[in-house]
């Protein structure tokens, strides 16, 4: 599960969606990109950015379990590709208050123990046992994109 705010909190994409809109109006009527930059930090301040919280992803993350089943849901976090992490999650330490409230939602341990990482160990595991079949059963791949995509690389640049 990814907590990506735009992903868990439907407010937050729409501000999203609006925050691009308005930078693309502006963008469109001025050419200076210091310009846009002091037009959007207006725009900012006079339309505060919502933010996603702990509880929203824990609404997402039990929306995945009963959509895909506690064997498929596990934590990708994303924190290393978003600026502003949900209010209670905004690092790794704050897993435990995650933790706390799928507990307090009433999840069994077996599936809060898949959630913190059976599952990804299960799947890498599944995924080594495979790699060892094909390895044993034919050589590494030596393709290349350009033959693959069947076209040379000057006539994909076009």
């Amino acid at each position: 599960m990814t907590f990506v705010p735009a992903f868990v909190s439907n407010e937050v994409a729409q501000y999203e969606k609006r925050e691009t809109e308005e930078n693309k109006r502006i963008s469109a009527e001025v050419a200076d990109t210091a310009e846009v930059s002091r037009r959007m930090e207006q725009w900012s301040a006079a339309n505060p950015r919502p933010q996603a919280t702990l509880a929203q992803v824990a609404d997402h993350i039990e929306h995945v379990r009963k959509v895909a089943g506690a064997d498929h849901v596990g934590i990708g976090s994303d924190f290393d590709g978003i600026d502003i992490g949900p209010a209670g999650l905004e690092d790794v330490s704050s897993y435990p208050a995650l933790f706390a409230e799928l507990i307090r939602r009433g999840w069994p341990d077996a599936d809060l123990r898949k959630l913190a990482g059976e599952n990804v160990l299960r799947v890498m595991r599944q995924a080594e046992s495979v790699s060892r079949r094909l390895r044993a059963a034919r050589p590494a791949s030596t393709a290349t994109i350009e033959a693959l995509d069947g076209a040379p690389p000057a006539a994909r640049a076009n």
